[in-house]
Formats: structure tokens, sequence, C-alpha cells
């Protein structure tokens, strides 16, 4: 899941670099993904963003097993949704699941009824914000971390996730100097960790292309 507060484990990271950019619709690359997402969605350090509704799911990598708990927990979700139809912790829930299973558009649509219920939810607009950059929804990943941060300036997982949005997106959007500012936040705000450790690693990788 997306990190929650300034002192997480250290094993966690959240990584968006290393994004190849010559095509919108590339490999992204990430440090480890199973914090960002969840655990356990992918299994593997790299897949495509996709523009569509679809991202990959973690059955190809964990078996039909796993994919299979994963729809039963789904349904049984769906179910509880169906008798409390107000409830936000249970649509985060669904949520993940559905981006678990590789159904982007459900979990989008799923946090933004959470949303409307519960608009100022910082976690729900972290989570929905990862969701459209792994659909490749840019602008829209942008934005909800711009709103995570107007509601809690200093939530610093939630500068981390906006840098590496600014500075590794791979569109005309690409704002390097924005992804660096707010990834020295994260460091400031952070002080020590792998993540931090990580942070000032792209700060400096960043700054040098800049002027090369």
């Amino acid at each position: 899941m997306v990190k929650k507060d300034n002192k997480q484990s250290a094993k966690n990271t959240g990584s968006f670099a290393n994004l190849p950019r010559k095509k919108k619709r590339q490999k992204i690359v990430f440090g480890i993904l199973a914090v960002v997402l969840g655990v356990g969605l992918v299994g593997s350090s790299m897949f495509w963003a996709f523009g569509d509704s679809n991202i990959p799911s973690k059955a190809g990598t964990a078996g039909v097993q796993q994919a299979g708990s994963t729809e039963q927990k789904i349904a049984d979700l769906e179910s509880q949704l169906k008798e409390d139809q107000q409830n936000t912790a249970l649509m985060g829930q669904l949520a993940k699941l559905y981006r678990d299973n590789g159904e982007g558009q459900k979990a989008v649509d799923t946090y933004n009824k959470a949303l409307k219920i519960k608009p100022d939810d910082v976690e729900m607009h972290k989570e929905l914000g990862v969701t459209y950059f792994l659909l490749g929804d840019y602008d829209k990943a942008t934005a909800q971390m711009d709103e995570a941060l107007e509601l809690k300036p200093d939530d610093a997982y939630a500068h981390y996730y906006a840098g590496q949005f600014y500075a590794f997106r791979s569109d005309e959007g690409r704002d390097v100097g924005k992804g660096i500012k707010e990834l020295e936040e994260f460091v400031r705000l952070q002080k020590e960790g792998p993540d931090v450790e990580k942070a000032k690693q792209y700060i400096n990788e960043l700054q040098a292309g800049q002027t090369n």
C-alpha cells in the first residue's frame, strides 16, 4: 500500500525512477513495487504503464491460485459494500484489490467513489494518484498528490511520490525542476532511512542530467 506517514519500516520503498523517455508507453522501473501497490501486486520490478484501463495483474507471476484468492476477496468485499454502501474503508480495500487484479479502471472508480464520501482522506488521494500513474494518466496522478499535499503539507511520502511523478513521467508534462524540489522536501521531512538515500540518489542523477 502507499506509505502513510513520515516514519516507515526500513524495508519499504516506493520508487518511480528510471523511466525510459523515448516513448509515452514504456516500461516503468520501480525500486520495489510491493509497498506502493499493496502486497505482491506484480512480483517483478518491471511492467508496462498502460494508457487504458488495465494494469498487468499479479496472476502471471503469483499463480492461478493466488489470483483466485484475490477474486474471492473482491467478491466478498463487493458483497459487504452492498450492505454498507458508505463504508470508505471497505472501498479502499476493494480498490487496492482491483488494482492487484489488473482492473485499473475499477480501482479508479472505487477510489473516486470513496473520495466523494470522504474528500479529505489523504491516503485515498495518494492511492488514487499511484493508480493513475500506473495507468499512464500522469496529469491526474500529479493532481491527486497535489490534493494530498493541500490537505497535509507535511506528508513526506506525498512529496516523495509527487517528486517522482513530476521528474520521471514520460510525456511533455515532465518537470525535472519541480520533481527535484519535491524530493528535496521529502528528504527534509523524512530525514533518514533507505528511501531518503534513494531520493538523494535521484536528486543527484536528475541534477547531473540537467547540466549535461
